[in-house]
C-alpha cells in the first residue's frame, strides 16, 4: 500500500506556509504602490484636462479636494469628478486647491500631495509653461 504519511504531509504545509509568508507582504506592497501611482496619473491627467478646458471654453476652472473626490468647477458648476481610493490622502484639501487659467498657467496655493498608509507619497508638481504638470514620487 501506497500513500502520504501524515508527516510528508506536515513538511508540505509547512513548505507552503514559508512561501506564502514571504509572498504575500510583497504583494500588498505592489498593490499600494500600484494604487497610489495610478491615482496620481489619473490626477494628472485630470489636471492636464482642467488646463486644456480653460484655455479651450475661456472661463477659468477650479480644483479643490474633499470628500474622497478631486472636484473640477467651472463657473459655479461641477463638471468632473475623480474619485480617489479611501486609502490615499490627498492635499491640500479644500478650501484650498489650484485654479486653471485661461492664459494656460496653473495657480495652486500648494502642491498636491497624495500619500498612503504605508508612508510613500507622489507630489504633483505645477510648472511654470502653460498646461505643465508633473508628478514626483518618494517610494520610500
Amino acid at each position: 500500500m501506497r500513500g502520504v504519511t501524515l508527516i510528508e504531509l506536515l513538511v508540505v504545509l509547512v513548505i507552503i506556509s514559508i512561501a506564502l509568508s514571504i509572498v504575500v507582504p510583497t504583494v500588498g506592497q505592489s498593490y499600494d504602490k500600484w494604487t497610489l501611482r495610478s491615482t496620481a496619473q489619473r490626477t494628472v491627467a485630470l489636471f492636464r484636462f482642467a488646463s486644456d478646458t480653460a484655455r479651450r471654453d475661456g472661463i477659468d476652472v477650479v480644483c479643490y479636494y474633499r470628500d474622497h473626490s478631486l472636484v473640477l468647477l467651472r463657473g459655479v458648476f461641477i463638471f468632473k469628478e475623480l474619485p480617489i481610493p479611501a486609502s490615499l490622502t490627498v492635499r491640500p484639501e479644500k478650501p484650498q486647491g489650484a485654479v486653471f487659467l485661461t492664459t494656460g498657467q496653473i495657480i495652486a496655493s500648494e502642491q498636491f500631495v497624495l500619500a498612503n498608509e504605508r508612508g510613500r507619497k507622489v507630489t504633483i508638481k505645477f510648472g511654470p509653461l502653460p498646461g505643465q504638470v508633473a508628478t514626483l514620487e518618494d517610494m520610500r
